[in-house]
């Protein structure tokens, strides 16, 4: 999937559009005023300069707590207060970025679509990279419970209650839909259940009262699969969860954050004297820098499943 990048013409149009307004300006003087009043034009989701509001997903239970050296190290970077949104669901966040009442969000690819579609003027800072010298991106897992012993693809998923994780996750459903339809699968209505966190749908499925398959992203898949509760069926590489911003920031605010975020590293956040937790350091070493074209992958899937998936045909 990743080859399937295409940074390249996004790069060179913004380039060509750079290019087009130099070559408008009127004179040096007029430039540097006008790129003067250009930087101090924006807004703010909080109504205040000083303050910038972020949210993350509740993907997995205490994400907030989780996040939180990204929030200090985004208050080191811009000098301003940073706010945590408090989200109950991914809707939540959805609704928060077209509202303008969240200024930078850590979300998922499919999120990053949703958002889109509901009117958020949003650019992709980065994407999430796992671990050194990987490119962004995270697999989203096919699972049983070892008890299943006929299940070996995503054929045998048939005709039994399929654990996946919420239906606007992109690694817990978006992506599962596509594969089990690539397959010849369609799970019914009352075979789909939802554990709404990734963590907590692993553990679904390895206690096997509810479903003995289902879907759950490697970090939280990984674990159980090496202590033997459950076994692994197959996984697909997903486009990496990207961290945006609003496009209505002020442009010198969207510089600092675009400098410091877009190929970063653990050590990034250290040296700027944040102190990493568990979370990060086990599934977190950076961002890599992205464009928007990096999600037509999840685009294109979208109109592949938008039969069965209501939440890509918002």
């Amino acid at each position: 999937m990743q080859s399937t990048l295409k940074r390249g013409l996004a790069v060179a149009a913004g380039l060509t559009l750079a290019f087009g307004l130099a070559a408008c300006a009127s004179s040096p003087a007029s430039s540097d005023t006008e790129g003067d009043a250009s930087a101090a034009e924006g807004t703010f989701a909080s109504g205040n300069s000083d303050t910038l509001v972020f949210a993350v997903l509740p993907d997995h239970e205490g994400a907030d707590q989780d996040a939180q050296p990204i929030a200090d190290w985004i208050a080191e970077i811009t000098g301003k207060k940073v706010e945590l949104f408090q989200a109950t669901d991914y809707t939540a966040v959805v609704q928060g970025l077209a509202a303008d009442q969240i200024d930078i969000a850590q979300i998922s690819a499919f999120t990053y679509f949703q958002s889109q579609n509901a009117g958020a003027d949003i650019i992709p800072i980065g994407a999430q990279i796992t671990q050194e010298g990987a490119e962004p991106g995270y697999f989203s897992v096919a699972v049983k419970n070892p008890a299943a012993t006929d299940v070996t693809s995503l054929e045998d998923f048939a005709d039994q209650p399929v654990c996946f994780v919420n239906p606007t996750s992109t690694s817990g459903f978006a992506v599962p839909m596509g594969g089990l339809l690539e397959a010849g699968v369609t799970v019914s209505d009352e075979n789909r259940l939802f554990g709404e966190e990734h963590d907590l749908n692993a553990k679904k499925v390895a206690e096997g009262t509810d479903c003995q398959v289902g879907f759950a992203q490697d970090i939280d898949a990984d674990p159980l699969i090496e202590s033997g509760e459950l076994e692994e069926v197959t996984r697909v590489l997903v486009p990496a969860a990207p961290i945006v911003m609003q496009a209505a920031l002020p442009q010198d605010v969207q510089d600092q954050l675009v400098e410091a975020l877009a190929d970063s590293t653990q050590s990034d956040l250290t040296d700027a004297g944040v102190e990493l937790n568990e979370f990060l350091t086990e599934g977190w070493f950076g961002f890599g820098a992205v464009d928007d074209a990096y999600y037509d992958l999840i685009r294109t899937l979208c109109t592949e499943i938008a039969d069965e998936v209501e939440a890509c045909q918002a």
